[in-house]
């Protein structure tokens, strides 16, 4: 052999060691899997020790430079990236974007497109994300029944962000018992939503906020017990019914993204590429910027940051038919008497005013719906005035009196029911 083809075949031997790691008792060897596009996705897989000898050699200097580890760890970050963590080799991938001052007009335009007045919460979001990724955030959900929105824009946004710390799956990939392909992964994106599985709701709600360590299920191995940092994100074109979201819940934030057309906007066939190449400009900007919203609560933002009409559909329509006859002559009642930002109801003038028009009725569901669904508290018996809309639409203009009534009750306010 020449003495080039010796001079290649030790720089072959030289990388392919370097690709090789001992965690514990194990080789693993750093590869690159291609996914259904050809984009390659790094990943480490176990290597028997026999293997590794037939491409180093017995007892090669190749074989013996293997750098070893006590085991794995799972450390996320981006700013402050380690490879090794104590001795052991971190799980967590460092992502290859060197922040750099410069323009991100396609990145900005774009979440304008799809957050609009909210572009303050996706921005805070998008940088405690990448500032601060072990911070519990909202589970986001975008939304549409309309093809052209670029809501899965979204989730291709996030991986060409955090690169191999992102996982895409489908539903049934989700309601797997398996969940090593997302459990250790900073943003979970799940495309084409459709969940109707309590279960499933309660291990996303349980996930969202959870501070200790959860289990990691991989087939044909031991489970493991690992910290969760993952994110959440929804794509759905199951508009106002992708995910089960109850009254009052404030772990889902819901965002229903218009159509190009609609903000008579062009769409950008290009638009990735002119996020990869934005990317370095975009993090300097994140890496530089003050937060807008102060941290309020175990979700970092406090509710009304990320409110949207949206969000109340699916409020409104996660109520109990008791739920939704309550709201209905809340909303009736306020635009009658439109003087009145406060009404007063017992259990019993609710059920008076409803039973003509709502036979499933009863006093008990009414109490169980103001308490569990609109969060009320009823008051102690004192007296109130009591606006009946039954007898006011019965009496002649200018002739209704409200009756004075002494009971429990519950209090309404008109702007928990009519919009400003």
């Amino acid at each position: 052999m020449s003495k080039n083809n010796d001079n290649q075949l030790f720089q072959d031997k030289e990388e392919l060691a370097k690709r090789f790691i001992r965690v514990g008792d194990e080789y693993m060897k750093e590869v690159f899997i291609p996914d259904k596009d050809g984009k390659l996705h790094r990943n480490y897989v176990k290597r028997d020790k026999g293997t590794v000898q037939d491409d180093l050699g017995k007892n090669s200097d190749f074989f013996r430079s293997i750098k070893k580890y006590e085991g794995f760890c799972l450390v996320p970050s981006h700013i402050r990236y380690q490879q090794v963590v104590q001795g052991f080799f971190n799980e967590y991938y460092k992502i290859s974007h060197e922040p750099k001052e410069g323009k991100f007009d396609a990145i900005l335009d774009y979440l304008n497109h799809v957050f609009g007045n909210k572009i303050d919460f996706i921005l805070d979001y998008l940088q405690i994300l990448y500032m601060k990724p072990t911070q519990r955030l909202p589970i986001l959900l975008l939304e549409s029944k309309e093809r052209g929105t670029g809501k899965s824009t979204f989730g291709n946004l996030l991986k060409l962000m955090f690169q191999d710390n992102t996982a895409k799956l489908g539903n049934a990939e989700l309601e797997s018992d398996f969940n090593s392909i997302w459990v250790k992964r900073l943003a979970i994106i799940v495309d084409e939503t459709s969940l109707e599985k309590n279960g499933i709701m309660q291990m996303l709600k349980r996930f969202s906020t959870e501070t200790g360590k959860i289990t990691a299920n991989e087939k044909n191995k031991a489970q493991k017990q690992i910290d969760f940092f993952g994110k959440f994100i929804f794509l759905s074109n199951e508009e106002g019914k992708a995910l089960p979201i109850e009254k009052g819940e404030t772990r889902f934030a819901v965002f229903k993204v218009p159509t190009f057309a609609e903000k008579g906007i062009k769409e950008n066939p290009n638009i990735e590429a002119d996020f990869m190449n934005e990317m370095p400009a975009f993090l300097y900007f994140l890496t530089n910027r003050k937060l807008v919203h102060e941290e309020a609560g175990r979700m970092y933002f406090a509710p009304e940051a990320y409110h949207t009409d949206q969000l109340q559909y699916y409020f409104d329509n996660s109520l109990t038919a008791t739920g939704k006859a309550i709201r209905d002559l809340m909303i009736e009642s306020f635009n009658y008497f439109d003087e009145e930002n406060e009404l007063r109801y017992s259990v019993s003038n609710l059920y008076d005013e409803l039973e003509d028009r709502f036979r499933f009725l009863d006093r008990s569901k009414i109490k169980r719906s103001l308490i569990e669904e609109f969060g009320l508290t009823e008051q102690k018996k004192n007296r109130y005035s009591f606006h009946s809309l039954k007898r006011a639409e019965r009496t002649k203009e200018g002739n209704f009196f409200p009756e004075n009534e002494n009971n429990w009750h519950f209090i309404f306010k008109r702007e928990s029911f009519i919009k400003p």
